[in-house]
């Protein structure tokens, strides 16, 4: 609109430039006229009785012929300029028409208050429209995403019933075998406790709700059923050992470690139990497993004065605070 605008108001300049250049071109035609006659002023000279001689007259003409000649061709050029100039102002009463139709249908627009309000209405919709179509595109794309993962879990959720039966089927056949190697660790580890604290002990395995495997270690009382007496401390790290113990005696014959490492392996246990307890480890040693432990001076089962409890070849470091000899690795802190 302020472009048509612009262009109206130049054109109309030009047009009014131009309208007057006309005016005064065709003032000037009518201008050039001669209006002086020789013959009408020799006869009026006559009539006054002055002599009005036949060479005056002649100049006269003379000078009438040149500038006529002048008026001709300055006539000719501004009839020439006069052409142009209506040329040019047809021109531009044209496109003035064509920009004065222009404008009207721009105002008859614009003066329309609900066409304003209808383009701003038709522009909020399509905005809300288009973020619509992105938010549904993004949800269809989550909505494929979840179709698949849904579908994975369900084969997840077959595969790992499977799994759950498998492993069931494989616990119980391993528990009805006596020669498996879990049979072999549980005798071991029975043998274990029987021989520190004269109990018998069960260890067990079920499948869990989430299909994990579960190990259970009880000690049974004389009708064989479980006791309390496992949820103590001491009986606790006994049953910890025990196992530890089982399990490397029952890969004795396999590429498996040969070690166990117990901290405080006496403590809170009697006399009488940790001789028996001594008594598993070094039997085990002599097998071929190296068990470390740890122990303070005041967990050593008794012993009359002066007889020790374990031979020289069987400490391997007494850790004291005198010297660095007495650190674990025999080295200063750092």
């Amino acid at each position: 609109m302020d472009q048509v605008d612009e262009r109206i108001a130049t054109l109309n300049q030009r047009r009014y430039s131009l309208s007057q250049n006309r005016k005064k071109i065709i003032s000037s035609l009518k201008e050039d006229q001669i209006l002086f006659d020789p013959d009408d002023a020799s006869e009026l000279f006559r009539e006054a009785g002055v002599l009005f001689s036949g060479q005056v007259k002649r100049d006269f003409q003379q000078l009438i012929a040149f500038n006529k000649a002048i008026t001709d061709e300055r006539r000719s050029y501004l009839i020439e300029e006069r052409a142009e100039i209506e040329a040019e102002l047809k021109t531009i009463n044209t496109e003035l028409n064509a920009l004065g139709k222009r404008r009207s249908e721009l105002l008859a627009y614009l003066s329309s208050a609900d066409s304003f309000a209808k383009y701003k209405r038709l522009s909020n919709q399509l905005v809300t429209l288009r973020a619509d179509i992105e938010s549904l595109e993004r949800q269809r794309e989550f909505v494929q995403r979840l179709q698949k993962l849904r579908a994975d879990i369900r084969t997840l959720a077959e595969e790992k019933t499977h799994l759950q039966a498998a492993i069931e089927a494989d616990v119980e056949a391993k528990n009805a075998d006596a020669g498996s190697l879990f049979s072999r660790i549980r005798l071991f580890f029975n043998e274990i406790i029987e021989d520190v604290i004269d109990q018998k002990a069960l260890l067990s395995v079920v499948v869990n709700q989430n299909g994990h495997l579960d190990f259970r270690a009880e000690l049974l009382d004389d009708a064989g059923i479980a006791t309390s007496a496992d949820r103590g401390f001491s009986y606790k790290k006994l049953l910890c050992i025990a196992f530890d113990l089982a399990m490397l005696r029952a890969h004795l014959d396999d590429a498996f470690p040969r070690f166990a490492f117990h901290d405080g392996v006496f403590e809170s246990l009697d006399d009488r139990k940790k001789e028996n307890l001594l008594g598993v480890i070094r039997r085990y040693s002599s097998l071929g497993l190296q068990s470390i432990i740890t122990l303070i001076d005041t967990d050593l089962p008794s012993r009359t004065e002066g007889e020790p409890v374990f031979d020289e070849s069987e400490i391997v470091v007494l850790l004291h605070d005198e010297d660095d000899s007495g650190r674990l690795f025999r080295m200063g802190p750092w």
